[in-house]
C-alpha cells in the first residue's frame, strides 16, 4: 500500500521547526514522506534520518518578484508531479502551500496545518500584493481543507470567526519531537561555547533577534542580576541595525565575558546550545491593541521544554500557564530591572533537583508533537482502512 504524504510549505523547515516534527512523528508511524520547499539559507542540512526526503526548488528568498512567480509556478508543477504518485494525503502549512494544494489535490485529502496567521489587509496591499491576494484567496477557500488546525486556541478561534466557517479547528501546539533516545551534543557544545564559560548555568535565546523579543533588554537584565555563575548566551545575529546595538551593548557590560553572541546556525548547534542550557528565553511582547501579539504561538517553548529548560518571559496569555505549572518564571513587563527579577527567580528554580524531571513528564504526556499531532494522526489512519 502506498503511505506516502507530501507537505508543503514555502519556507524551509530550518525556520518552520513543527514541519520538521510533523514528518518525523509522521515517519515513525510507517508512512513515507516527502517535504517540497524552497533553499534554505543554512548550508548545513538537519539530518532528518529515514523515510523522509526533502526536496528543495531554488532560493525564493531575496529575489525579485518575477523571480518569485517563476519560483512558485515551478513549485506547483513539481507538486502535481508529486500527487500524481498517488500519496494518500496533502499536508500544507502556509498560505502559499495550501493554495497549491487546492489546486493539485484531485481526490487526495488536503489537511491545512496554519502555522501563519494570515489575513487580507487593504492598506498593505500596494506593499505586497502577491501575500495579501494569497491570504484573501486562503481565507475565502479555508473550509475547503478535509482537516484544519492553527497552533492555539486563540488562533483556531479567530480563524472559525474570520472565515466564518461552522466548526471549530483543531489546535496543535507548535511543539518539538521526541526522540526515543535522546543525541549526546557534548562535545559539539563543547567546539561551540568557551570553557570558561561552559560549566556555568546557561541562560539561552535562540531565533530572531528584534524589538519585539526585548533581547536589548534581557541583556541589560543579566548585567543586573550580576551572577558570576551564570552565562548568557544569544544566537540569530543578523546584519542589520538592532544586531548592530546589540553587539556594541554586550561589548559595553561588566558581564562580557559570560555573554556569547552567535549568528543564525544550523539545527544540530542549535540542538547542542539547547541540550547544555538551563534557562530558555521567550521574551514575546504581547500588545493589548493588536490583535496578533494576543494570538502568538512560538515554536521555541515547545523546543526549550523538549530540552527540559525552564522558561524565561513575560507575562503573556500563552506563557501563564507555564508559570502556574513552575515551568517558567516570567517577568511583569518588558524593562530590564522587572526582568532581572525573574531571571533571578529562574536561576533559583534550576537548582532544584526535580526540576527537568517534571518537565520532561509534562512534555512526554502533553506537549510534544507525539501527542498533539494526534487529530491528524487518528484522520490519516481512517484514510488508510478505507484503501
Amino acid at each position: 500500500m502506498n503511505k506516502k504524504i507530501l507537505l508543503l510549505t514555502l519556507v524551509h523547515p530550518d525556520f518552520l521547526p513543527p514541519v520538521y516534527a510533523v514528518a518525523q512523528v509522521l515517519r515513525d508511524l510507517e508512512f513515507d514522506i516527502h517535504i517540497l520547499t524552497f533553499d534554505s539559507f543554512h548550508t548545513e542540512s538537519f539530518e532528518l534520518g529515514e523515510n523522509i526526503v526533502l526536496e528543495t526548488l531554488g532560493k525564493h528568498y531575496d529575489a525579485t518578484t518575477f523571480e518569485r512567480l517563476k519560483f512558485r509556478n515551478r513549485f506547483t508543477k513539481r507538486a502535481m508531479e508529486l500527487v500524481a504518485e498517488g500519496p494518500i494525503g496533502i499536508i500544507s502549512f502556509c498560505p502559499f502551500s495550501f493554495q497549491c494544494g487546492l489546486k493539485i489535490k484531485k481526490d487526495t485529502p488536503l489537511i491545512y496545518i496554519a502555522l501563519e496567521i494570515a489575513d487580507f489587509i487593504l492598506p498593505s496591499f500596494l506593499k505586497s500584493p502577491l501575500s495579501n491576494y494569497r491570504n484573501l484567496e486562503a481565507i475565502k477557500n479555508m473550509a475547503k481543507a478535509d482537516l484544519l488546525a492553527t497552533p492555539s486556541i486563540q488562533r483556531s478561534a479567530w480563524l472559525a470567526g474570520r472565515c466564518h466557517l461552522d466548526f471549530l479547528p483543531y489546535t496543535i501546539l507548535n511543539t518539538a519531537y521526541l526522540k526515543e533516545e535522546e543525541e549526546n551534543y557534548d562535545e559539539l557544545f563543547k567546539k561551540l561555547v568557551p570553557p570558561e564559560i561552559s560549566d556555568k548555568k546557561i541562560v539561552l535565546y535562540t531565533g530572531a533577534i528584534s524589538p519585539d523579543q526585548c533581547i536589548l533588554e534581557l541583556v541589560r537584565a543579566f548585567e543586573l542580576v550580576n551572577d558570576p555563575d551564570s552565562a548568557l548566551i544569544i544566537a540569530g545575529l543578523r546584519d542589520n541595525e538592532y544586531c548592530n546595538d546589540l553587539q556594541e551593548l554586550v561589548q559595553k557590560c561588566k558581564s562580557v565575558d559570560r555573554i556569547k553572541l552567535f549568528h543564525y546556525m544550523p539545527r544540530n548547534q542549535i540542538f547542542a546550545l539547547q541540550s547544555n542550557a538551563h534557562i530558555g528565553v521567550c521574551m514575546l511582547k504581547e500588545y493589548q491593541n493588536k490583535v496578533k501579539s494576543k494570538m502568538m504561538a512560538p515554536n521555541k517553548v515547545g523546543e526549550y521544554l523538549s530540552k527540559k529548560l525552564h522558561i524565561l518571559g513575560i507575562m503573556t496569555e500563552y506563557l501563564r500557564p507555564f508559570k502556574q505549572m513552575g515551568f517558567a518564571s516570567l517577568s511583569d513587563s518588558s524593562t530590564p530591572r522587572e526582568i532581572s527579577k525573574a531571571l533571578k527567580e529562574s536561576l533559583i528554580e534550576v537548582n532544584k533537583k526535580d526540576y527537568k524531571e517534571k518537565i520532561e513528564t509534562f512534555v512526554r504526556e502533553y506537549y510534544c508533537m507525539q501527542q498533539q499531532l494526534q487529530p491528524v494522526v487518528r484522520y490519516l489512519n481512517e484514510i488508510v482502512s478505507l484503501v
